[in-house]
């Protein structure tokens, strides 16, 4: 079963604006974190546990310590850009940081973790104007940088910015979602993020996270977003080759509105795929594996792909 879907018809979501268009995505938008490099940590970097024993959370509040102590314990840095001081412990995403039960998700991964907090004033205002944090909307949210050894080390895997925007607008329940998301770049775990936060509880992305996959879907997406065009070009082939004698193959397919960052086009993809009961029924239902992600046409438009295996 080769299943190719695309939608390329305008809909509305109910209780948003008018979505976008379906269809899929263009060339790799990585962002590598490379603000604030001139500062060095100081002799006495903290130290995590060695790898196999418990995962544990290390505070760090100033930047470039934390980012040097995630660096060296090959842990996962996030760093939550607060409107007021950091000192003012009446922050909600302080507060929720601080929270057992989260602390509990994160450190379940079996990775461990410096929480970094900064102020708009107290160097997180650099920060959100760099390039590799544009997705930030130039305000406070939370960063996570990936400091393991492999292919996205010392890269951006994520961003929450808390300024609303069109459709993706910050709630707790994305930090409740973080620890889990599968290890990719910036654009696969936020189109992941997106489908795990619809109010729906889609299914798709609790099988195997799949490379091969997550790297078709995203030479799928640049594809379309380099003709500008919707397609499933090659889809029978593609299919067989990626099915491997697994089961069935399939392909979903989105196109934003223009001119959107990244998280609004990935909740306004995943939207538009429930507008089609074809699309819905592939991107809820569980799958084996999966894989997905989203690129940005020089059109403005951003095209998103999820191929799964049943």
């Amino acid at each position: 079963m080769n299943n190719a879907m695309t939608i390329n018809r305008v809909r509305r979501y109910p209780g948003l604006a008018a979505t976008g268009r379906c269809t899929c995505c263009r060339r790799g938008m990585v962002f590598i974190l490379g603000v604030l490099a001139a500062a060095t940590a100081g002799a006495m970097t903290p130290h995590l546990p060695p790898a196999g024993r418990q995962a544990v959370i290390l505070e760090i509040d100033d930047y470039a310590e934390a980012l040097e102590a995630a660096r060296i314990n090959q842990a996962m840095l996030l760093v939550s850009i607060e409107p007021a001081p950091h000192r003012q412990d009446d922050d909600p995403v302080a507060r929720q940081l601080a929270q057992p039960p989260l602390r509990n998700r994160f450190t379940a991964t079996g990775v461990s973790w410096v929480f970094c907090r900064l102020g708009l004033e107290e160097g997180g205002r650099e920060l959100v104007r760099a390039t590799s944090l544009q997705e930030l909307r130039r305000g406070p949210g939370i960063c996570v940088i990936d400091q393991r050894p492999g292919r996205w080390q010392g890269r951006v895997v994520t961003v929450l910015p808390r300024t609303p925007g069109k459709y993706y607008r910050f709630h707790e329940t994305d930090l409740e979602l973080l620890p889990a998301l599968p290890r990719g770049s910036l654009t696969q775990r936020s189109l992941i993020l997106a489908v795990r936060r619809h109010p729906e509880r889609p299914q798709s992305t609790y099988g195997s996270c799949d490379q091969a996959l997550a790297t078709a879907a995203a030479a799928h997406s640049a594809h379309q977003a380099s003709l500008m065009r919707q397609g499933h070009h090659g889809w029978e082939q593609r299919s067989r080759r990626l099915a491997g004698g697994r089961g069935g193959a399939s392909e979903v397919c989105a196109e934003s509105w223009p001119h959107q960052d990244l998280l609004d086009s990935c909740v306004d993809c995943v939207a538009c795929w429930r507008q089609s009961a074809g699309h819905w029924q592939a991107v809820s239902s569980p799958q084996s594996a999966y894989g997905y992600d989203i690129r940005r046409g020089g059109n403005g438009i951003w095209y998103a792909t999820g191929i799964f295996i049943r």
